[in-house]
């Protein structure tokens, strides 16, 4: 299997396997939620409350455009596995979209500056999860390489 080194500093690097199957779009996905993730934080930090403003629209509408439909389709991979796939991790990925839900919603209560750090420290560390740990996982079971989501 042909494994792209991915560099984290001078003196470490792992092996990234490269995603496959249903994974890839996902895996593409992710890329854009760091970003919306990271625009979440900095907004956070500047304490501007029009700053702060439209990046809560910034993260409604990313969950609007991409974040239902992906939340979906991974909680349907999840369940395609099922009991082969380990229940930990499964719920740690359920509990995380819950909860991004919530602070993606525009009902949620927390005022702006704490609703945004939250949700990009979060999709950060999700997104991050999902490719290092879950999504791994998941490509080893060939019913996902084959999936129709």
């Amino acid at each position: 299997m042909n494994f792209n080194p991915v560099y984290r500093s001078q003196l470490h690097y792992h092996f990234e396997m490269p995603r496959i199957g249903a994974l890839l779009s996902l895996s593409r996905e992710h890329h854009t939620s760091l970003v919306v993730a990271r625009n979440a934080r900095r907004a956070a930090n500047t304490g501007d409350p029009a700053v702060l403003s439209a990046a809560i629209k910034d993260i409604e509408r990313h969950w609007a455009t991409l974040l239902v439909r992906h939340f979906e389709v991974e909680e349907r991979l999840l369940e395609t596995v099922g009991s082969a796939f380990d229940a930990e991790v499964a719920a740690r990925i359920r509990a995380e979209h819950e909860e991004l839900r919530r602070l993606a919603s525009n009902t949620c209560e927390l005022i702006p500056i704490d609703r945004l750090r939250r949700f990009g420290e979060l999709l950060g560390s999700h997104v991050r999860y999902e490719e290092r740990t879950a999504f791994p996982q998941l490509q080893s079971h060939s019913c996902i390489i084959n999936a129709d989501v």
